[in-house]
């Protein structure tokens, strides 16, 4: 069986989803303190059982007993200090075994949360771009794992006590007086019937409230993030209009979802008296006609909250399951979303660094591909691209968009993998590479790079945490970016906000190459580095990056071809096929694409 949602693929042969499976597994490391829990609420619910019923000890033995006054109030207090040795060892209990519980679950959760952030950081480029960064939020932050944390306190630290109170109390009840016991009980069971029916109305209503609140925060979200667009675009009272639009649907389904909350709340409310009332004339009934003491009654009376508590808190721990078991299963479900661009095995894993001496030392190339197809779901790319690119060289990629420039460094980076055939490193198939290591070889400048919200020493220094100041200075240098660097308030501890909008293009481009160069690569990849800068600023990057290039094989993706002139090979690409292969000034005499895009600038 093979799973597939939206561009993700599941393999097969996966057990199915079991939510108590999937949540011991994840609990492992915490059971003791699971264990130790369930031990203390159980020892609770004994407590709790018993608090109630010493008042008919301190009613019938006490204060209605035939004897002195002395010692009916004796006996009184002794009862009423056992209540408090009840109280104190149901308070110290609960408080130490949900301290160790507490731990237990944020353990949990620690446990939940890092493995799933630490799978998806492994999969493929497919799954980044067919699963929303804000879903992928959710899962670890949003509604999935925050019911799964209430289901846990709910279930561990109540059920044990509740269902151990439950059966002492109706054992109890039922050697006092069985007839009172079955009265008390069949009106528990029918107020709990009906809370559940009211809360199977409220669940549809608050099911409609919660997807149109849904699809109105998807869109807020959206218009938020794309803020800058909507000023761009002079579209405010557009997306104002679609806003109020969703927030009146979120009104009316608010507002009738609140009403009937209320509406329904009265039912079982309203049966609970009546219930009660019932159960007050059957005691009064017993204890006039058939010798039912007061104090009995008592503790029938003082146990229904007892009694209707626990039932009331399965239903809800039932729906609180629901909610849990959704998402833990589509967590689950991306925990075992395979990579398409999957580590290499033990046994053919090659060391790149190794692997590169060895190349250099035997005259490889760095770089051959070797009739390589790929196709994007159904939208072919390549079919049987082969080519050379020898150590230390430099090579441009220029042609049309579309014609496959981005796709063929995509592929160098294995963000995917080709259908067939192979794509050689120095000689090695780069799939047998780790994956890591092979793309930290390679010094990538995006042509929209993206920037951190983070100090600009820890933006340009998290491809090499242990640079000094001086080394990242250096590389700003190279960059032409000291000089802006040293300008701003802060300098090196400037804070850069979400998105770089406290930055110019040309700004984070430059931050970029000196990412890419204080990594020390072994090769550099350039995708149109220079397009968001001034042509003067281009010129300086220009020499820097000439001067990087030295003795490293290089690929640049031009759209600007001023910043190619002295590359030493140009490979020009249509549709998915490289056309023409030469040099700058080669390449321009000729008729071709090269010479029809030179015209075209």
């Amino acid at each position: 069986m093979v799973i597939k949602d939206a561009g993700r693929v599941v393999a097969g042969g996966k057990a199915p989803f079991s939510f108590w499976r999937s949540i011991w597994l994840h609990m492992l490391p915490h059971r003791a303190r699971i264990y130790f829990a369930a031990v203390a609420s159980t020892l609770v619910g004994v407590a709790v059982a018993l608090q109630p019923l010493v008042l008919k000890f301190i009613i019938d033995d006490g204060i209605n007993r035939q004897a002195p006054a002395m010692v009916r109030f004796r006996y009184s207090l002794y009862f009423i200090c056992i209540y408090l040795l009840l109280s104190l060892l149901r308070v110290t209990v609960w408080t130490i075994g949900a301290s160790r519980f507490y731990t237990a679950v944020e353990g949990f959760l620690f446990t939940l949360r890092t493995t799933f952030f630490r799978h998806v950081q492994h999969l493929c480029f497919r799954f980044q771009e067919t699963t929303s960064s804000g879903e992928l939020y959710n899962y670890i932050f949003g509604t999935p794992i925050s019911s799964i944390k209430t289901f846990l306190q709910q279930f561990c630290m109540n059920v044990p006590y509740q269902v151990v109170s439950w059966v002492i109390i109706v054992a109890t009840l039922s050697l006092m007086d069985w007839m009172m016991t079955l009265i008390t009980v069949a009106m528990v069971v029918l107020v709990v019937f009906i809370n559940h029916r009211s809360w199977g109305v409220i669940r549809k209503y608050s099911s409609d409230f919660m997807e149109a609140e849904s699809t109105a925060s998807r869109y807020v979200a959206d218009m938020l993030q794309g803020g800058r667009a909507v000023k761009i675009h002079a579209v405010e009272d557009r997306a104002i209009d679609y806003f109020e639009s969703y927030m009146n649907t979120i009104f009316t389904k608010g507002t009738n979802l609140a009403f009937r909350q209320h509406l329904e709340n009265i039912k079982p409310e309203s049966i609970q008296y009546v219930g009660i009332a019932a159960i007050y004339v059957a005691g009064v009934f017993l204890c006039i006609y058939r010798g039912l003491t007061v104090g009995k009654f008592f503790a029938f009376v003082n146990s229904i909250n007892l009694l209707m508590g626990p039932m009331l808190g399965f239903l809800q721990l039932n729906l609180i399951k629901a909610n849990a078991e959704s998402g833990l299963e589509r967590i689950e479900e991306i925990l075992h979303v395979q990579s398409t661009t999957p580590e290499p095995s033990p046994a053919a894993r090659v060391r790149i660094l190794e692997q590169a001496g060895q190349a250099q030392a035997g005259g490889l190339p760095s770089i051959e591909w070797r009739d390589v197809h790929f196709h994007y779901d159904k939208t072919f790319v390549f079919n049987g691209l082969s080519c050379r690119i020898e150590e230390g060289e430099s090579v441009a990629l220029v042609g049309h968009s579309g014609s496959g420039k981005t796709t063929f460094i995509s592929l160098l980076l294995r963000l995917y993998d080709p259908q067939k055939g192979e794509i050689m490193l120095n000689g090695t198939d780069i799939r047998n590479y780790p994956l890591q290591e092979l793309r930290s070889a390679f010094g990538v400048v995006p042509q929209e790079p993206f920037v951190f919200q983070a100090t600009i020493r820890e933006n340009i220094s998290m491809v090499r945490p242990e640079a000094t100041d001086d080394e990242v200075e250096q590389a700003l240098e190279m960059a032409q970016a000291l000089e802006f660097v040293r300008q701003i308030p802060g300098g090196l501890d400037a804070e850069i906000r979400e998105g770089g909008f406290n930055l110019s293009g040309g700004q984070r481009q430059r931050l970029a190459i000196a990412r890419a160069i204080l990594a020390k690569p072994l090769y550099y990849i350039f995708d149109e580095a220079t397009s968001a800068l001034d042509n003067k600023s281009e010129e300086y990057i220009r020499e820097a990056m000439e001067q990087v290039m030295a003795g490293h094989t290089t690929i640049i993706i031009a759209h600007r071809l001023s910043t190619i002139r002295r590359v030493e090979r140009i490979l020009v690409f249509h549709d998915g096929s490289i056309v023409q292969d030469g040099g700058y000034d080669e390449l321009a005499r000729q008729d071709g694409i090269f010479s029809s895009l030179l015209e075209s600038h």
